[in-house]
């Protein structure tokens, strides 16, 4: 099992220089534990805002409105490709305590998606089970054939 066969792909990114209100607030909409940011001109990883960095920035800083993502963003985070396998998805959450991990393309970085805990937990329980009724959403390009 692949990352591409766990994460998710519906996921929202915070450009650098969206103010850490909005990130927080979308975070807590959202009920995730952190928001992958990337560059608004080439859509690679640059960083992770997560749950404990809007914390840190509400203690030392106060005002979430003037602040960017950029400023409290932990740069260059863990992140796999969409190849890496399973255990090493596990490996790599156990031993740095992440929850989130971005996916990324193995050609040029830019995000595809997110592996959390649960997606990687959800794959595995599911594995022996069958959906009936339920398919995962493929996007296709418009004029290719079906």
């Amino acid at each position: 099992m692949k990352a591409s066969d766990l994460m998710s792909v519906d996921i929202i990114a915070a450009t650098e220089n969206v103010s850490a209100i909005e990130v927080a607030t979308r975070i807590v909409l959202g009920a995730i534990n952190g928001m992958p940011v990337i560059s608004k001109d080439d859509g690679k990883l640059l960083g992770v805002v997560t749950t404990i960095d809007i914390l840190r920035a509400i203690r030392s800083r106060g005002d979430l409105t003037t602040i960017i993502a950029k400023e409290i963003m932990s740069p260059d985070p863990f992140s796999v490709k969409e190849d890496t396998d399973v255990n090493e998805i596990i490996d790599i959450m156990d031993k740095n305590g992440i929850m989130m991990l971005p996916v990324v393309e193995k050609n040029d970085g830019r995000l595809i998606g997110v592996c959390s805990r649960s997606d990687v937990l959800k794959e595995i329980l599911n594995e022996r089970f069958v959906t009936i009724g339920m398919t995962r959403t493929v996007t296709k390009t418009i004029g290719e054939g079906a």
